[in-house]
């Protein structure tokens, strides 16, 4: 490889990354739901991002790409004995802020597994059918929709009994 092409390719990465990091933490954030987590989730994606850049042949669909790699190394994270904080201290503009939300929902939410969380996370709050929530996460669409509807049951069973 040349070196202009080395540079080219470092710079359309970095590019890349400065404009989707924001969006990317915020999907592993509403995953986790740990700051911490999500960082790191991040930055594993940029890791393994930077190590397959040059092999990626279409260029417009590298955004969907980076999320992808998010998605599934948030839910392959290990869990950490630290407990889970739903609302962070964040003060960084460009990265989305959790809303003050109601205690009881907070707490069924984080009752999810990942996979759960994610179908939520993916359907809900980013407009992603069940097919592209299902390959993000990669899993079969029926999986997905089987995440999803234990989800829910989950959380109106938790929010009824409170």
């Amino acid at each position: 490889m040349a070196l202009t092409e080395a540079i080219s390719e470092a710079d359309g990465f970095e590019s890349a990354i400065r404009m989707e990091s924001g969006r990317l933490f915020a999907v592993a954030y509403s995953i986790l739901r740990d700051v911490q987590e999500a960082e790191d989730a991040v930055q594993e994606t940029m890791e393994l991002a930077w190590r397959s850049w040059s092999t990626l042949r279409d260029p417009l669909k590298r955004a969907a790409w980076l999320r992808q790699i998010c998605v599934r190394r948030a839910l392959r994270l290990r869990r950490r004995v630290l407990p889970r904080l739903w609302l962070a201290d964040r003060h960084d503009a460009d990265r989305a802020e959790p809303q003050q939300s109601d205690p009881d929902l907070d707490r069924s939410y984080r009752s999810l597994t990942r996979q759960q969380r994610a179908v939520i996370a993916l359907h809900y709050e980013y407009g992603y059918t069940i097919d592209e929530c299902a390959h993000l996460i990669g899993c079969a669409p029926g999986t997905a929709r089987s995440h999803l509807a234990r989800a829910l049951t989950t959380m109106r069973k938790d929010l009824h009994d409170e």
